[in-house]
């Protein structure tokens, strides 16, 4: 049993952790709520005895009735692993990309349960199939790049497993994960718990996550616990704003489905200080709303292989196969699939980033395989692309002003640029002094509204959207949807949503497309894919995003 007692943690007098006061006993679950900056994962640390150097702390920390406030590396050590083990967030960061797997969980039993390699091997076997990962003996052989997302999660899963722990900690195990395999990953640690009569500590920003695989709730803010209780009871009766704001924040299907998936809908958000000036509405009763803006006929795109054989052909893998859209101006189309689906090389074949295998995409008219690149250089700015994560697509080494204005000086417009700059800061909510700042002077929603302005600050009249709320906290996701629908409004844009979240589909598209393995297997209204779905794939990742079938 671990229990922390008014345990705070504090950096040149900061609070990161406040009065924190948690117990947690073998076969509990709980889960800990919060967005970024809320204390967490800080809490976490605590609970393993790993807060930074140079913190300071008070209160106190007992695990199994002995004292570690003031406890030493080398006697938390003797603790992790056979005590208390964790799951991190991004598998690929906490797997050696260079090790094989196998390696990786043999390791901590030959340094901790002091068997020989072959009673590890053996042992790591078990533990491979007690996580569910296929084909064991394979596996144990491979890298971490040879394995998806959901089996990467499971290695992890047996490593922190390899000590047979009493606590389990898992910090965001499945924010970077599809719908259906975030499902199998949850009810995997639920099953663990239960047969191991192991405590988890269940660590997310998403609520659906938490209330699925825990039956007790910690909700965090700025280092303080708000609210606590059991899992369903907070969820469903909250009494803390923040806990209220967390909840109506989130995209949900069951808000489409009562509205019978007929329209998108703004999402209610957790107020922060945004700026009111915006620059004035263009006359969008000009716009032509019928001429397709976009069309895109039996699109397919394949790829070769490496050779694995001299005498033998290299396979071919095919990403997109015969693909087709029409997107109109003032529209709003959803591409949804799970990671492999074909989604993203649908969007780059759009953009022009790659040329097809087979058929044809047209913007405003143009074949944009059969311009030239000068010419396409010159289109592109009238369709632009906002990616994942807007840390990764800013230089950290420019200024936000100059980051914005580089679509403009790519294509020769090099008249107005501040004034051009100003206005997109202003139209995604920011103000004119941020053009001065720098990329990590921004939190990550900020940072996203910049890869907006970046986006928009050409006067595009598509805009690409490719998982463009997908690293964000729920209240952060919902104000940057609210944001494209406003830009939408203003400029009359039509909008490409790619997405492996269903509900955050619903909540801003118009009309949703459904893609695996590089076929669309379904389009249409959201009341006619969500609303009554055809194909078993959509009622699957229906089901997974919580929605009814």
């Amino acid at each position: 049993m671990i229990t922390l007692n008014k345990f705070s943690v504090c950096f040149e007098g900061n609070r990161a952790l406040n009065n924190a006061s948690v117990k947690i006993k073998p076969g509990e679950r709980l889960g800990i709520v919060g967005e970024s900056g809320s204390g967490k994962t800080m809490l976490a640390m605590s609970l393993m005895g790993m807060v930074p150097e140079g913190a300071d702390l008070s209160g106190s920390i007992n695990v199994d009735g002995r004292d570690m406030t003031d406890a030493t590396d080398k006697s938390w050590l003797e603790f992790r692993a056979r005590k208390i083990a964790m799951v991190f967030q991004e598998p690929m960061s906490a797997l050696n990309p260079l090790r094989r797997v196998g390696d990786t969980i043999i390791e901590p039993l030959l340094v901790h349960e002091g068997i020989n390699k072959y009673k590890a091997r053996a042992r790591a076997l078990e533990l491979f199939q007690e996580v569910g990962i296929p084909d064991p003996e394979s596996r144990l052989r491979q890298f971490p790049h040879e394995l998806s997302g959901g089996q990467r999660q499971r290695v992890l899963i047996a490593v922190a497993l390899a000590c047979n722990p009493k606590i389990l900690i898992a910090d965001e195990p499945t924010s970077a994960l599809d719908a259906n395999v975030v499902l199998r990953i949850i009810d995997l640690l639920v099953n663990l718990s239960n047969s191991r009569k192991m405590g988890l500590v269940f660590i997310s920003h998403d609520l659906q996550a938490v209330s699925r695989a825990t039956n007790k709730i910690l909700v965090m803010h700025n280092g303080d616990i708000v609210e606590s209780g059991s899992t369903s009871h907070v969820l469903s009766d909250p009494k803390h704003s923040y806990t209220k704001g967390l909840l109506s924040a989130r995209p949900s299907l069951s808000r489409q489905l009562k509205n019978n998936y007929n329209n998108r809908f703004r999402l209610p958000t957790i107020p922060e200080p945004i700026p009111v000036p915006r620059p004035a509405k263009p006359d969008l009763s000009k716009l032509d709303m019928k001429t397709p803006l976009l069309s895109v006929h039996a699109i397919g795109k394949s790829y070769k292989l490496p050779r694995r054989m001299i005498f033998k052909s290299p396979p071919i893998i095919t990403a997109v196969k015969e693909a087709s859209l029409t997107l109109r101006k003032g529209e709003t189309i959803g591409i949804v699939g799970e990671s492999g689906s074909g989604k993203s090389t649908l969007a780059r074949l759009i953009m022009g980033f790659e040329k097809p295998n087979s058929g044809i995409v047209t913007f405003e008219g143009k074949d944009i395989n059969k311009i030239s690149s000068e010419k396409l250089r010159r289109l592109r700015q009238r369709f632009q692309m906002v990616f994942q994560d807007p840390f990764g697509s800013l230089d950290p080494r420019r200024n936000v002003g100059w980051t914005i204005a580089e679509p403009l000086r790519a294509i020769g417009e090099r008249h107005e640029l501040t004034e051009r700059v100003n206005e997109a800061l202003l139209q995604v909510g920011l103000e004119i002094a941020d053009s001065k700042k720098f990329p990590h002077e921004f939190s990550g929603g900020q940072r996203q509204r910049i890869a907006i302005a970046r986006a928009i600050v050409t006067r595009p009249a598509l805009l690409v959207a490719d998982e463009a709320v997908s690293a964000l906290d729920v209240s952060v996701q919902a104000q940057i949807l609210n944001l494209l629908m406003d830009i939408q409004d203003d400029l009359g844009l039509g909008i490409l949503f790619i997405s492996h979240d269903l509900a955050v589909v619903s909540s801003i598209c118009d009309k949703i497309i459904v893609m695996n393995n590089g076929n669309i297997l379904e389009s249409g209204t959201l009341r006619e894919v969500l609303g009554s779905p055809k194909n078993q794939y959509t009622k699957t990742l229906l089901t997974a995003a919580g929605g009814k079938v």
